[in-house]
């Protein structure tokens, strides 16, 4: 699982330039490069997905396993996953010359798809019982519930707060509905297995909308 879930990072912040040396010294393998770069990504959604959805073994391990990013740098594999799903964008490299502009928007969807496939299967692991005691902390009283919960509260609450400063229309193209959309199924998921939820995660969670 750390081999799959690192790498995502990448995908975190955009390259510096979508010129490369490469791509005028080859075209065809810088070509290949970035395509074979994002079928590994591609992949790992898939297999993710899969995983999440029927086995598990694999949801409580997801909840569970830590990644490396760096040498020295350690990460919870959900946390990278969050953040991939968060902040992951387009490599400015996909909007290099070689690349029609078709080419793109395939690479565009198909990333789009790996995002949706990591909400499936963030939303299977919130919802195995046996991951309550992992998933939901109470250790930290200025984070109820611990940071997943909390991070999900802030997707929430960010949607609605552009919802009322941007309007419904606005909200399909500009807003990051897929974000409420895993936080408010995972909290679901999670407080309908019994946890038990403290008057000050209460006061936290009552603006989440219906």
């Amino acid at each position: 699982m750390p081999w799959i879930t690192a790498p995502l990072l990448k995908y975190c912040s955009n390259f510096a330039s979508s010129a490369s040396i490469l791509s005028e010294a080859d075209p065809d393998l810088f070509d290949t490069l970035v395509q074979t770069d994002f079928d590994f990504i591609e992949e790992s959604c898939t297999i993710i997905e899969s995983l999440a959805l029927d086995v598990e073994d694999f949801r409580l391990e997801l909840a569970r396993s830590v990644c490396y990013p760096a040498p020295e740098e350690k990460a919870s594999c959900l946390t990278t996953i969050l953040k991939f799903i968060e902040y992951g964008s387009y490599p400015l490299l996909w909007k290099n010359p070689i690349f029609e502009e078709a080419e793109i928007k395939n690479k565009e969807k198909a990333f789009d798809i790996c995002k949706a496939a990591l909400i499936k299967a963030v939303v299977e692991v919130f919802g195995e019982k046996k991951n309550e005691e992992i998933l939901w902390k109470d250790s930290e009283p200025e984070l109820p519930g611990g940071i997943f919960i909390d991070t999900f509260v802030r997707w929430i609450k960010s949607l609605v707060k552009f919802l009322d400063e941007a309007g419904e229309a606005a909200a399909s193209t500009q807003g990051r509905d897929d974000l409420a959309i895993c936080a408010g199924l995972s909290l679901g998921n999670i407080m309908t297995k019994g946890v038990q939820v403290s008057s000050l995660e209460v006061e936290n969670l009552h603006n989440f909308p219906n």
